[in-house]
């Protein structure tokens, strides 16, 4: 699922670069035959560029929303639920081996 949107985003900024260079050249144009001044020109782009990247962040902080939201009414642990359990199951690890070791040297001690 999550590849699927990445795929998604790639795509979407793969439009954007594509965009970006028609867009660019279409200035160029105009700037060349005077129907824009180049002053005029490298505005558009850099607003253009900046737009577009506000777009990706907004995209982005979308797409994230929505992955999280998904995942909590599925109810799937995130990373750090995951790393919490992790330690937890490796602390209770070490404390089953340090009680068997124990329980082994009780044993010894007993016979």
């Amino acid at each position: 699922m999550i590849d699927l949107f990445k795929k998604g985003l790639l795509t979407g900024l793969g439009l954007v670069i594509i965009t970006a260079e028609e867009v660019e050249k279409k200035i160029n144009s105009l700037v060349e035959k005077g129907k824009l001044s180049a002053e005029e020109g490298e505005n558009i782009i850099r607003e253009f560029v900046q737009k577009s990247e506000d777009q990706q962040i907004e995209v982005h902080e979308w797409i994230s929303k929505s992955i999280k939201s998904a995942m909590d009414s599925l109810d799937i642990a995130d990373r750090e639920q995951v790393e919490n359990l992790e330690a937890r199951i490796s602390s209770l690890e070490d404390r089953v081996s340090t009680l068997e070791s124990l329980q082994l040297e009780e044993e010894k001690k007993s016979q």
